[in-house]
């Protein structure tokens, strides 16, 4: 612009020429349609299709042609009482701005309700906890086994040890798959199989298929039951027969303290021992063990297969070991998928089918902050929660049928329940909600007090 000055020292007149500075509202800039003006010239349309189909591309993304729209404004355009329609451009950038809803998850620190168990025994190697797809969950308190209803808030005994009178006590329970029938396990190497509907029914007793204690067991079938013992022996009965084991497994050479069928459709068997190995089997073909796998340095009583992904195993090492692994069980030879160092002892494993993550518990610890929790991770073993509460280590570990709540005992004679994921998992039968308290007593039941 042209602005008139007087020099000094003269009385006429001198037009000096000064620039002025332009500046842009920014938000009435449109960066996009000046970048197409600007590349317009060297792209022209060949033909007058391409020419309208250019020009309706131009109305559509900017609501309005380039050609005859202003790219820099000193102010926002006035206001018309026509509501023009957002440009694509406009749409896409508010979208962008917009920041998702995400809510944070909350995990209780406190568990649900707390059942007081005494008798149950201090012991790495026993399978004294289970709970069942019909949402019962069985505990072994030294002779006598419990059912405990969380709906009811009842708890029934339903079968004693064999030899309970001289000394026996319960070693190891485990429900069917459909959660009708009940397995107990004995000190004495017996196995005995009750009716969980109708707990008065005993249904048979099988012989023991090794030597020593029965301390773990798994449901394979509907008639299908693995046994596992002091001794090192993997036994298989056909409970529809009477007398010993239909075929027994290659023995591990300590004490089998870990046992799990793979889901439908897989026919395996894993077996971990106190010989620091776990042995995955083909049932079909049970001579020799398909794979041997020898990463952990400590006895493998944590193992579980995964209920979504075939093949997938995880498994959780003692005291002197402390890691959590994940193996491929389908691969030809040893393939671990994931590992971490806990830094504590891996008493029990379970897949959670609410969220899709692995559950742990723990014990013994070399560091103090990991000691007697449940932990929560997910697939690729990234920590998610830690829950602590038990004053002992914890030995046992189960979880509901939708994956919503875990279940902990510990050597401090309790069962915490932890809720874990308010989700209800696909398949499952929800367990319905814990009760905040319980005053009545059942007479001559040791699983009775509830805090």
């Amino acid at each position: 612009a042209a602005i008139a000055a007087r020099t000094q020292g003269h009385n006429d007149l001198t037009e000096v020429n000064m620039s002025c500075r332009y500046i842009p509202h920014r938000g009435a800039v449109d960066l996009g349609r000046a970048h197409l003006v600007l590349d317009g010239d060297d792209a022209r349309p060949t033909s007058p299709a391409e020419a309208e189909y250019q020009d309706a591309l131009a109305r559509r993304l900017f609501a309005g042609s380039p050609a005859t729209t202003r790219v820099l404004r000193l102010s926002h355009r006035r206001p018309s009482d026509e509501t023009p329609e957002p440009s694509l451009q406009q749409c896409l950038r508010a979208n962008k701005r917009k920041r998702p809803d995400v809510r944070r998850r909350h995990i209780p620190s406190s568990p649900t309700l707390i059942l007081d168990g005494p008798g149950l025994r201090d012991n790495f190697y026993l399978n004294v906890v289970d709970w069942a797809a019909t949402n019962i969950v069985a505990v072994g308190l030294e002779g006598v086994c419990y059912l405990y209803h969380p709906r009811a808030g009842l708890v029934q005994p339903v079968a004693q040890a064999a030899g309970g009178d001289e000394g026996g006590y319960v070693t190891s329970v485990g429900f069917r798959r459909d959660g009708v029938r009940l397995a107990v396990g004995s000190s004495g190497g017996k196995v005995e199989l009750v009716d969980a509907q109708e707990t008065t029914a005993h249904i048979s007793s099988l012989g023991g298929g090794g030597e020593g204690r029965a301390s773990s067991l798994s449901w394979g079938g509907p008639h299908e039951l693995a046994a596992g013992f002091a001794g090192g022996a993997v036994a298989i009965f056909d409970v529809r027969r009477r007398g010993g084991a239909a075929c027994t497994l290659p023995a591990h050479r300590g004490e089998v303290c870990g046992l799990r069928f793979a889901p439908d459709g897989v026919a395996q068997l894993a077996s971990g021992s106190n010989d620091h190995t776990v042995r995955v089997c083909d049932v079909r073909s049970p001579r020799a063990a398909r794979l041997e796998l020898t990463a952990h340095s400590a006895a493998v009583k944590a193992l579980d297969f995964c209920p979504w992904r075939r093949h997938c195993l995880a498994t959780g090492g003692g005291t002197t070991d402390g890691s959590i692994r994940i193996w491929d069980t389908g691969a030809a030879a040893e393939r671990e998928l994931q590992s971490v160092a806990t830094g504590s002892q891996v008493s029990g494993v379970r897949w959670s089918v609410a969220r899709r993550e692995l559950v742990t518990s723990h014990g013994f610890s070399s560091m103090n902050s990991t000691s007697n929790s449940v932990r929560l991770w997910r697939p690729n073993l990234l920590p998610v929660a830690q829950l602590t509460g038990h004053r002992g280590r914890v030995l046992h570990l189960a979880v509901s049928p939708d994956g919503g709540t875990a279940l902990s005992a510990g050597s401090d004679e309790t069962l915490r329940f932890w809720k874990i994921s308010s989700i209800g998992g696909a398949g499952g039968q929800a367990s319905p909600p814990l009760p905040e308290a319980l005053s009545a007593r059942c007479p001559g039941l040791e699983l009775s007090r509830i805090r």
